[in-house]
């Protein structure tokens, strides 16, 4: 084997040992589609007393480190309003299930682009995708990721839901909502015993002994290319 070969070969490794520290993991609890007989949240701008909430979606938790890189919901019928998806951390100061009083930390990532919108006819249900997220997590510690609109005219929007004893994604923790009764604050019904319907893709975070072997696989490759130059010029 000559030495170009075999340095290609190292560095074909290198890059196979790097994407396999960063695999996908997906949780869902929609394995054979949305539930379109189980709405649940109301979701949108409508002017209190209403039925709809500005905020609604799903606290979640981590056992591992990860980076998430993709979220979707699912709303029932055939919708085309314009969502953003936005994440923080639930509880922060104490990072409590349910309290008596449920509030969310600031803000980690707010969606600027327009969700992917799919519309399933058979099963009646849109599904609501917000994709290359890239927001990093740590682990045992509890988040929500909620959808918002600027659009005032959204409402009416119903959300699917399921409901188990358990999430058996092992993902998600329940579905939670911002009350529209002045003072009511954030809600977390049953204790986690309703969730929403979701997707969600994480992907484990490298370690930084990953990130140099490819940063030396790299400068191996830059200088096989241009050892090469040399000797074709």
């Amino acid at each position: 084997m000559t030495k170009a070969a075999l340095k290609m070969k190292v560095i074909a490794s290198l890059v196979l040992v790097f994407a396999g520290n960063a695999f996908a993991d997906t949780y869902t609890n929609v394995p054979s589609g949305a539930n379109a007989n189980l709405p649940f949240a109301y979701f949108g701008n409508a002017a209190n007393p209403s039925g709809d909430s500005p905020k609604v979606g799903e606290v979640f938790s981590l056992t591992s480190e990860a980076t998430l890189s993709s979220f979707s919901f699912y709303a029932i019928g055939n919708i085309s309003s314009s969502l953003q998806l936005n994440v923080a951390q639930w509880n922060p100061d104490t990072n409590a299930l349910n309290q008596a009083t449920n509030f969310v930390g600031p803000i980690l990532l707010t969606t600027t682009g327009a969700a992917d919108l799919t519309y399933n006819s058979t099963g009646g249900y849109t599904t609501i995708s917000f994709d290359n997220l890239g927001l990093n997590l740590n682990s045992d510690i509890k988040y929500i990721a909620y959808l918002t609109s600027n659009d005032p005219t959204v409402t009416g929007i119903q959300l699917s839901r399921t409901q188990t004893a358990a999430d058996t994604s092992g993902f998600g923790v329940g579905s939670a909502y911002l009350s529209n009764i002045p003072d009511n604050g954030w809600q977390l019904p049953f204790n986690g015993f309703l969730s929403l319907q979701y997707t969600a893709i994480t992907a484990a975070v490298p370690e930084p002994e990953s990130y140099a072997m490819l940063l030396v696989g790299l400068g191996l490759i830059g200088a096989t290319v241009k050892r090469r130059k040399a000797i074709q010029s």
